[in-house]
């Protein structure tokens, strides 16, 4: 590059580019379709010499960029040069360099540079790259109307055509169900009464109802949908709206009606589905205790059966094993009530018992007691209760008998002999709860990430210079950097969710399912753990507006907190994952637990895998961060990495004589590191699998962006494991952040089109902020 650069010694066409390349330049990253499109356009431009051309070839070599001289070189041409330009024209790229142009010594051809084919090539190649003029604000001293917004008119993608792509298979109930929840009746309302608010959320419930929305999951010939995808696409789009409404539903027809369909038989089926599908048999799903949550297993409720008249007698030993935060539990008929089936004295382990609590009237029944939990940090909408069972009684027939039964001769039958296998084959049959509130968390997210950017894309705050437009807080790269990331992991959730749903509804081996149940707690868990931390980014983002209730940040921050405990608290399931990975012995490990994962290890002691580093730990060119075949074989090897180390630690302490319950506690940390490890790579697999699905060029070329922005967003956050295990030096996670922070830049034109391809009604939105 030359030194000293002025407007004296440079040529007008080399001048003119000045503007184009400082942009370009400005994260000291150049990427091939930038430097593709520049190479193309300077070629194409008859109003450069080939002198001219050779010098701008020469300023977009990735490898020889501009250095600091030159950029305050370019930065003090641009801010002198322009001052005589009008307000109007310093918003231009292009205008100001026709400016620089006309400054030069060697300006001869007048013709030339005030021909309008000039200034339409310069135009042209500023919007072909997608530059955002705000960028030069604080250079050239551009003042805006305060009507304006730095948003092009037009996004590089149609958002409607997005929408429709991540609709997927399930557009046409999505679409039915935006307009079901923009009908009056669901208009947001304040209640500040639980009481109002429950009786409220019940009402709604029925409605929806009403339009056989609850009977999605069931069979028809019980009456239902026949449509299980339809079901969890209903609870996706209610989490759009009020949360309590959507858990209410997830617990009438996804738990409770969950539990009969997937726990029950013929008999029930025939005499439940059609009453609970329509709501006119409300019921709660009643596991966990107050002595027993995440520890399913050790339930203390008992279930004891009575030989001499058929029956089963239930009952809560003691005060902490009564059931504990009941959704429904004021409200529900019937609960589905877990217990340990005693037979002939023998515990054979929880099973699932249908047990009458109130009577049609509203009337607890004889040795039922049930307190309200009061009011909640959220979801006051839902009546959570607790639930005592003092010795009662209810029919043999009432035990949902799929996987156990007591036969006519008062003797326990099953066609699962392990009880752990038992066990856990029972669990598996609920498991669409996880994959619901996986959705939920996520959209949530959407909803959070809409309001508080959409907000940033109209407020101001702070001008370059004193008398000037203030900046929309959007085009900070600060506000760009908190925000935009958030939005790629919500897109890259929203497909691997996606994959996880499909694969639940088309499941039909054992196989598959235990690979369900793995990839549905690691999900469910790092969705929800996003959300909370998207809600509450996203709310500060907003500053005191997003504090205000109205603007909906204080209902979404309350609702969706509890989602990283219930349907199982989030680090335990990340220990399950853990142990699902394992996958030669995944079965054993389901039927026998620490055993068998000892064995694992002891058949691997003297295996060692080859940890060849696939790619050089000091590349830091562009092409090689962007490339998906790097994202893929550096989340690869950290996941491969943790399962050998992970291995290697558990060998060495069953060699230390330690129990293997004691190993497992030494390694519980390094467990959930390799669930996160995991499921991050899974992501990553089903983004992937998205885009090559999409058949839309400009889609296909914003969700590779975003696609790419949520693999480095993974690899930064987890940086310090890299760099410890010599995966990569310090230089390339140094050029990993510049990329996220060139990707945040490149992506600030499009997020109102991104956030508009969620399709979430305005109404919806309940946001005052955004109107």
């Amino acid at each position: 590059m030359k030194k000293n650069l002025t407007t004296q010694n440079v040529s007008p066409g080399k001048l003119s580019m000045i503007p184009m390349f400082y942009i370009a330049w400005s994260d000291g990253v150049l990427s091939p379709s930038e430097m593709k499109l520049i190479h193309k356009k300077i070629e194409q431009f008859d109003f450069l010499t080939e002198d001219d051309k050779k010098y701008l070839i020469r300023w977009s070599d990735p490898k020889n960029p501009p250095n600091d001289e030159v950029f305050r070189e370019w930065s003090h041409i641009i801010k002198s040069e322009s001052i005589s330009l009008s307000k109007e024209q310093r918003k231009s790229l292009a205008e100001i360099g026709l400016e620089l142009a006309r400054s030069s010594t060697q300006y001869r051809n007048e013709e030339i540079w005030n021909a309008p084919k000039t200034l339409k090539a310069l135009e042209d190649i500023e919007r072909d790259m997608s530059i955002n003029p705000g960028s030069l604000r604080s250079l050239t001293g551009s003042i805006r109307d305060v009507s304006e917004s730095t948003i092009p008119s037009k996004e590089s993608f149609d958002p409607k055509s997005l929408c429709a792509f991540l609709d997927g298979s399930q557009k046409e109930t999505k679409d039915r169900m935006r307009k079901l929840l923009r009908d009056p009746l669901f208009k947001y309302q304040e209640i500040p009464n639980k009481d109002e608010f429950r009786k409220h959320t019940l009402k709604l419930m029925k409605a929806l109802a009403k339009q056989g929305i609850g009977a999605y999951a069931f069979p028809t010939e019980y009456g239902g949908g026949g449509k299980v995808g339809r079901h969890i696409t209903v609870f996706e789009m209610l989490s759009y709206y009020d949360l309590s409404l959507t858990i209410k539903f997830g617990v009438q027809f996804g738990l409770f009606g969950g539990a009969v369909y997937g726990l029950g038989t013929e008999k029930h089926y025939k005499k439940y589905i059609p009453q609970l599908s329509t709501a006119e048999l409300l019921g709660c799903f009643a596991m966990t205790e107050t002595g027993h949550g995440s520890n399913v297993k050790g339930l203390e409720t008992q279930a004891v059966y009575n030989i001499e008249d058929d029956s089963l007698t239930i009952h809560s030993p003691s005060e902490a094993a009564g059931k504990e935060y009941i959704g429904n539990a004021l409200h529900a008929e019937m609960a589905a009530v877990f217990a340990q089936l005693i037979v002939n004295e023998e515990n054979h382990g929880v099973h699932c018992i249908m047990v009458p609590i109130r009577d049609k009237q509203g009337n607890l029944m004889p040795g039922i007691r049930v307190e309200d939990c009061g009011y909640k940090m959220g979801l006051n909408g839902i009546d959570n209760g607790r639930i005592w069972f003092d010795h009662v009684n209810v029919p043999k027939d009432n035990l949902l008998n799929k996987y156990g039964d007591i036969n006519s001769e008062g003797q326990y039958v099953s066609s699962i002999d392990s009880a752990n296998r038992r066990f856990f084959t029972m669990l598996g049959a609920l498991i669409a709860g996880r994959v619901c509130v996986g959705t939920a968390g996520v959209n949530a997210s959407k909803s959070a990430l809409t309001i508080a950017m959409k907000y940033a894309m109209k407020r101001r705050q702070f001008a370059p210079k004193d008398g000037e437009q203030e900046m929309l807080i959007m085009d900070y790269p600060t506000h760009q950097r908190r925000l935009i990331p958030l939005l790629a992991k919500t897109y890259a959730y929203h497909f691997s969710l996606a994959d996880l749903a499909d694969d639940f509804i088309k499941c039909d081996s054992e196989e598959e399912r235990r690979q369900i149940e793995t990839d549905a707690a690691g999900l469910k868990a790092m969705a929800t753990w996003h959300c909370t931390e998207t809600v509450q980014e996203c709310r500060e983002a907003c500053g005191g507006k997003g504090y205000l209730s109205e603007n909906r940040f204080a209902d979404l921050k309350a609702d969706t907190d509890i989602f990283t405990t219930f349907e199982g608290d989030n680090t335990v399931l990340m220990q399950l994952v853990a142990k699902g990975i394992l996958t030669e012995f995944k079965h054993s490990f389901h039927e026998e637990g620490f055993r068998a994962v000892m064995r694992y290890l002891v058949k691997r002691i003297g295996n060692r895998i080859s940890e060849n580093n696939p790619y050089s730990s000091r590349n830091t060119s562009l092409d090689h961060l962007l490339d998906l075949d790097f994202y893929r074989e550096a989340l690869r090897y950290r996941r491969d990495k943790l399962l050998i180390t992970l291995s290697t630690r558990m060998q060495d302490y069953l060699k230390k004589r330690l129990t293997p319950h004691e190993a497992f506690l030494r390694c519980q940390v390094h467990m959930v590191a390799l669930a996160k490890a995991y499921v991050e790579y899974k992501t990553l697999k089903s983004f992937y699998k998205a885009i090559e699905r999409n058949t839309n060029p400009s889609e296909k070329k914003i969700l590779q962006k975003i696609h790419s922005l949520y693999a480095l967003t993974v690899i930064e956050s987890d940086k310090g494991w890299f760099l410890e295990n010599d995966y990569m030096e310090g230089s390339k996670t140094k050029a990993i952040r510049r990329v996220i922070n060139k990707l945040c830049r490149e992506l600030r034109p499009e997020l109102n089109g991104l956030l508009d391809a969620f399709g979430i009604p305005e109404e919806l939105l309940g946001a005052k902020i955004i109107l």
